[in-house]
């Protein structure tokens, strides 16, 4: 017994590959870029720091015109706003628009006023009464404390962001980013939490975002393709056996549910092939069988008419037209089962078709001018001459059956490596939705159910299948304003 790998395990088993490349690949991204927020001081001061770090290197000691070349010039590098401020507030380079006042007094720009007045600190929250700081360690109870006077010691770097409009700002002390006396501020200012790759980058993400995919995608591609393929393989297999094709069979051997369905679907085929095979033999036994015995009753017919008295002969005919008839049905069937077993062992040549068409018109003993031929002379399908021969003598006489007086037209014209051969009448056509099954053995229309009509519903399906046997199709539709068109397609030599 073969071992199974069911499709449901075999989704299990590359799902769970593919979350645990997922989760890999989330864990490095968060472990690199998601460990703080998009916009705060851990996430954004270092990306901006490096480059104010450059942007200061850039500056002449003294302030000078060049300081606003190198602020527009780092200003179109990065599409964000740089100023460079003074320990003062007073505004060095960069744009001469005011700052909002809660980033200029975090700068030093504005007084500060403690509750002593000007220039004194305000009191931290953790300041002892009347405004004095916390004892330290030893003092003893009573001591005097002393006060510390003068700005608050200044902001070594920081983030915030203001509204109406809403901005968002970085702001680093100058001696952090190259030491020395050189006190002042570099701020920037975007109105994106991003400052357009500044403040955070985001292709990282979207990198990352399609390498995940890129991987997932080659992780799934080898097993769906395989899945599609083996479903296509099946699709075409029972599109080939719906069209008689009792030949095709799924290739490939899977060991899932999809190779159980192929080795079903071949099973069928085979099954298919005996069953219509074995119904094509019986019917073909049957029609020769049954021709010696209408034979012998038409003869005994003949003769009975030849003696019976006058007042008998016309019940006798009734008798002729009905074995007439079952004789004409009999020869159909033979006629059928012929072509069908004729298909199997054909051998396909260069056909003259002008002059199998001729041939053919002539069986059916048309009368002059009743049907035009427009086949030119150096057209030659790939065929096997009895089959088309009889596809077209079949044609014909449907034709001159159903179309009555009117004219039929047979041409032939190239559409690149095939010829379409084509039969038109003139006649009433056929109901839409009759067009589709008039290839059926035994099918006829209603009206038609005649014995005066002729036909047993084997002509077209004799059409049919002489015209596979030539690895060709038939088609029928309806012309305008009336009449039928049935068109034969054949290969090109």
């Amino acid at each position: 017994m073969k071992a199974r790998f069911p499709i449901y395990a075999k989704l299990l088993f590359w799902f769970f590959i593919n979350l645990i490349v997922l989760a890999c690949a989330g864990w490095f991204v968060l472990r690199g870029q998601l460990r703080f927020t998009i916009f705060s001081e851990s996430a954004v001061t270092g990306r901006v720091e490096q480059v104010a770090s450059q942007l200061v290197k850039e500056l002449p000691f003294d302030v000078s015109p060049k300081w606003s070349e190198v602020v527009e010039k780092y200003r179109t590098q990065h599409g964000v706003e740089f100023y460079c401020y003074d320990d003062q507030g007073r505004l060095l380079a960069g744009p001469t628009s005011p700052i909002p006042a809660t980033i200029h007094s975090r700068i030093g720009g504005g007084p500060r006023r403690g509750p002593d007045g000007p220039g004194r600190r305000p009191p931290p929250e953790d300041e002892g009464p009347e405004g004095r700081p916390p004892r330290e360690p030893g003092m003893r109870p009573g001591s005097p404390l002393p006060r510390v006077e003068g700005p608050p010691p200044p902001v070594s770097r920081f983030v915030a962001e203001s509204s109406d409009p809403h901005i968002y700002w970085v702001g680093i002390r100058i001696e952090d980013l190259v030491g020395g006396e050189r006190p002042g501020y570099v701020l920037t200012s975007s109105p994106s939490s991003t400052g357009r790759g500044l403040y955070f980058d985001v292709q990282p993400f979207v990198w990352s975002g399609i390498a995940v995919l890129a991987l997932s995608a080659l992780i799934w591609f080898p097993f769906v393709r395989s899945l599609t393929r083996s479903v296509k393989a099946m699709r075409d297999t029972t599109g080939r056996l719906a069209e008689g094709e009792f030949e095709a069979r799924v290739q490939g051997a899977r060991r899932d549910e999809l190779g159980e369905l192929g080795e079903g679907i071949n099973r069928m085929a085979v099954r298919l092939k005996g069953y219509v095979e074995g119904q094509k033999r019986f019917l073909s036994d049957v029609a020769h069988e049954l021709c010696a015995p209408t034979a012998r009753l038409q003869m005994s017919l003949g003769i009975l008419e030849q003696r019976a008295p006058e007042s008998e002969r016309e019940r006798l005919a009734d008798v002729r037209e009905e074995v007439e008839h079952m004789s004409a049905l009999v020869h159909e069937l033979l006629q059928f089962s012929k072509a069908g077993i004729a298909a199997n062992k054909v051998q396909l040549q260069s056909v003259d078709l002008r002059a199998i068409a001729e041939k053919a018109i002539h069986r059916e003993g048309c009368e002059p001018g009743q049907i035009t031929i427009a086949i030119p002379e150096n057209e030659r399908p790939i065929a096997e001459p009895d089959l088309l021969f009889r596809a077209l003598s079949n044609l014909i006489r449907n034709a001159l059956r159903y179309a009555g007086s009117g004219p039929i037209f047979l041409s032939a014209e190239a559409h690149g490596e095939t010829l379409a051969i084509t039969l038109a009448d003139e006649g009433p056509g056929i109901p839409e939705a009759d067009l589709p099954k008039i290839f059926d053995p035994f099918y006829r229309l209603d009206q038609a159910r005649t014995k005066e009509s002729g036909g047993v519903g084997l002509g077209l399906a004799i059409v049919k299948t002489c015209v596979e046997a030539c690895q060709g199709t038939v088609t029928a539709t309806n012309r305008t304003p009336h009449g039928l068109a049935v068109v034969v397609t054949l290969k090109r030599a």
